[in-house]
């Protein structure tokens, strides 16, 4: 049985993978970091995910990072690991894996290399919906797979299979358009997009899943609670006031600048995994100048109700 979509929604953030010189995953820092996102009123954690460096990582730095985040949540917000295979048979063990550890639900992207048609992606999901006992989140991000869901195929997975959320990075705001008027009903559509975050919530995504809530929760948390509330004007003001620090975190791959910020900001995060590189000099630069003005406005900001008691 399906867990009620309403059960994934708000400010979900994907977490970083810090490993030190050996490998290993810093478990204190993982549990620093996540203790604090819950503290400051997280909806849920998404660790190994695209941020989290899933295909750079090994199986048992994976679970690693899962076993680690699900001690520091200890059940008070969802944690969703990414499932990030590109085909069936490691996706399939890799859930198995982590549901049977305790995931609240998986976030699962669409198989890709084989360039699967929209069919065989219901298919796909079909089978892993059959031979997993857990909630699964679809993941689509064509910029990184190559693999675009038509909303009538986003409405059919609703339908069909386990799937009772989804994280939405297709920038295309009319496609996402569609699929929430199909599927919106039956699933909680989150954007995985700082860049359209309050236009595809007044659209009627129910939250985010975004990176960048590691660092600015409370922001993150303020621009959800206007642009879901009708004050669409008010959350345009305030997202233009913090994306110039958001595109300064992406002018280099996911995760580099974010892990550098966090580390900045007392939540050491290792360097990224190759086949990527450490973030150039200037970039760090520009990150430890953009800090300071928007850490300030996130304190300016009420913490959202605390998921901490």
């Amino acid at each position: 049985m399906k867990t009620a979509s309403k059960a994934y929604q708000g400010i979900i953030s994907a977490t970083p993978t810090p490993l030190d010189a050996s490998g290993n995953v810093e478990v204190a820092a993982v549990r620093k970091l996540a203790a604090h996102l819950v503290a400051e009123g997280a909806d849920g954690l998404c660790p190994v995910g695209g941020t989290g460096e899933y295909v750079s990582l090994t199986p048992r730095q994976r679970r690693q990072m899962l076993d680690a985040t699900l001690d520091a949540v200890a059940g008070r917000v969802p944690v969703i690991p990414g499932v990030l295979s590109a085909g069936f048979g490691e996706c399939l063990e890799t859930s198995r894996e982590f549901a049977a550890a305790g995931a609240s639900a998986l976030l699962v992207v669409t198989p890709y290399y084989a360039r699967p048609t929209q069919e065989g992606i219901v298919d796909y999901f079909k089978k892993l919906s059959d031979a997993v006992d857990a909630d699964l989140m679809l993941y689509e991000i064509p910029y990184r797979t190559g693999i675009a869901l038509r909303p009538e195929t986003v409405d059919a997975l609703a339908r069909q299979t386990r799937i009772v959320a989804m994280k939405a990075c297709n920038q295309d705001l009319s496609v996402q358009l569609r699929a929430m008027e199909l599927a919106g009903a039956e699933i909680s559509i989150l954007t995985g997009e700082e860049n359209v975050f309050p236009l595809h919530v007044a659209m009627g995504a129910r939250g985010g899943l975004l990176a960048t809530s590691c660092l600015f929760p409370r922001i993150w948390a303020e621009l959800h609670r206007l642009a879901s509330s009708g004050r669409l004007e008010e959350a345009k003001v305030l997202h233009a006031e913090i994306m110039p620090t958001v595109n300064t975190l992406y002018r280099e791959h996911n995760p580099g600048p974010i892990k550098a910020a966090l580390t900045m900001s007392g939540f050491p995060s290792g360097e990224v995994i190759a086949p990527l590189l450490p973030i150039s000099e200037e970039t760090r630069q520009l990150v430890a100048q953009a800090l300071p003005a928007t850490f300030e406005r996130e304190r300016s900001l009420s913490k959202p109700n605390s998921n901490a008691a």
